[in-house]
């Protein structure tokens, strides 16, 4: 194809958008609201899948031991800690270290401590976990089965708190797709009924074309143009907004995952094709040619 017609072809297509000003830029608007969600809520769902990563590394397991605990019992706990699957490392921390470390954490509440006739803080077993450890499952599993040695009168970790985070994300990975699912929904739709306009206003334009030998796809291509138009249009409005947000956000919250240069560039090419492929999808039903 020459570049006279390529030319003509993207003029075709801009042409008719802009005889369409209004359903037009009304379509741009409501897709480009649309793809905002989106990308919304893929944000919320990788911020959130970052947060979870960070909370699974600091997961760490207290093994709390009676003060009547035997030695050889002890000595079988430490080993059987020590070569457990998904356990990185493990410190004993006797009652005197326990109650020292309260002192240095909470200075404030330290003269409470002088109250009391004897040290309230049991021994304990401090677990590091590897990542492979860090499954709500997994990590339920192992809280179990070390509760059930001798001795041992508690094992703590911030297992309900990393299952909440996992639902939350789970329930956000589902409403990104059903999301997605609606946004390629409503962008056919959109572009559907704008490509409808212009097929319906460029009816006896589209006959001279086929008078003269014009080929289908030199005949659809500027509505196709037109619809990658929209797209690419409603994907940087969705991205100025998404992107000005960002920052503002990103003065006031550490640590923010937002769309970088590559994703941007990448959404708008995505929303460029949707716009592309739902004209082509429109044009099969009010293009008979």
């Amino acid at each position: 194809m020459r570049s006279t017609q390529v030319r003509y072809l993207v003029r075709e297509g801009v042409t008719g958008l802009a005889r369409r000003r209004l359903s037009g830029s009304l379509a741009v608007l409501i897709m480009g609201s649309s793809l905002l969600m989106l990308a919304l809520f893929s944000v919320v769902s990788i911020n959130l899948d970052r947060v979870l990563q960070v909370v699974r590394g600091d997961i760490d397991v207290s093994v709390y031991l009676a003060d009547s605990i035997h030695e050889a019992d002890q000595r079988v706990l430490h080993e059987d800690l020590m070569n457990m699957d998904g356990v990185r490392s493990v410190t004993f921390v006797s009652r005197d270290e326990a109650i020292d470390v309260f002192r240095e954490e909470f200075p404030d509440d330290a003269e409470l401590l002088e109250a009391l006739e004897e040290n309230p803080f049991p021994a304990k077993f401090e677990l590091v976990l590897k990542p492979s450890a860090h499954d709500p499952e997994q990590l339920q599993s192992m809280t179990t089965s070390i509760a059930g040695y001798p001795g041992v009168i508690d094992v703590v970790a911030n297992l309900e708190f990393v299952q909440i985070l996992d639902r939350i994300s789970s329930v956000f990975i589902l409403v990104t797709a059903v999301i997605g699912v609606i946004v390629l929904v409503s962008a056919v739709f959109v572009i559907s009924n704008t490509v409808r306009l212009i097929v319906e206003e460029s009816a006896e334009q589209v006959d001279i074309m086929k008078l003269v030998g014009a080929t289908n796809a030199f005949i659809r291509t500027p509505f196709v143009v037109g619809g990658a138009i929209q797209g690419a249009a409603a994907g940087i409005l969705a991205m100025v907004v998404l992107v000005a947000a960002g920052r503002v956000l990103q003065q006031h919250v550490d640590g923010l995952w937002f769309f970088g240069t590559g994703q941007v560039v990448g959404f708008v090419v995505l929303s460029t094709m949707l716009g592309a492929g739902g004209s082509m999808i429109a044009l099969r039903r009010h293009l008979r040619l």
